[in-house]
């Protein structure tokens, strides 16, 4: 659902079922309670739907932006609750791993398991794999290959 407001665009997502994991309260700038998902949630979120960040690279920017302030054992956590069919915790290892995350890191995700091959999103034309993730992604992140010590 998508609404103006004067200047303003405001989307309202909805998904999954489930129980409000990860949804925090904060207060707006007129002081109004907004309903808003933590990060470790939001930063799930995108990698499942990597078109609601604006796409895959700004899913990129975003864990490189969150990597001081990010929890992976809550990321962890919230992860396994949303109980997803889809293997995303490979996207997201990959994701941490081109963000700059230490091994010790994105290695939590990696003992998940690795079992399947998988596309980072829909539609993205010309892609590289990554044996280390079993990860297809845009032949563009090929140089983002910072932190990437393992990957392809």
């Amino acid at each position: 659902m998508i609404y103006q407001y004067k200047n303003w665009t405001l989307v309202f997502l909805e998904g999954k079922n489930t129980a409000r994991l990860g949804v925090l309260d904060l207060r707006g700038p007129s002081g109004e309670l907004l309903e808003v998902t933590g990060l470790e949630r939001t930063l799930i979120d995108i990698v499942v739907r990597p078109s609601y960040a604006g796409g895959i690279g700004q899913v990129l920017a975003a864990y490189k932006a969150a990597k001081t302030k990010l929890s992976v054992d809550l990321l962890l956590k919230t992860l396994k609750r949303l109980d997803y069919l889809y293997p995303y915790h490979q996207a997201i290892g990959f994701y941490m791993s081109r963000a700059g995350y230490s091994a010790a890191h994105y290695e939590k995700l990696r003992k998940l398991s690795v079992k399947f091959d998988f596309y980072l999103a829909h539609n993205m034309g010309p892609t590289a794999y990554d044996p280390y993730w079993r990860l297809y992604y845009p032949n563009e992140f090929r140089s983002a290959r910072r932190g990437a010590s393992r990957s392809a």
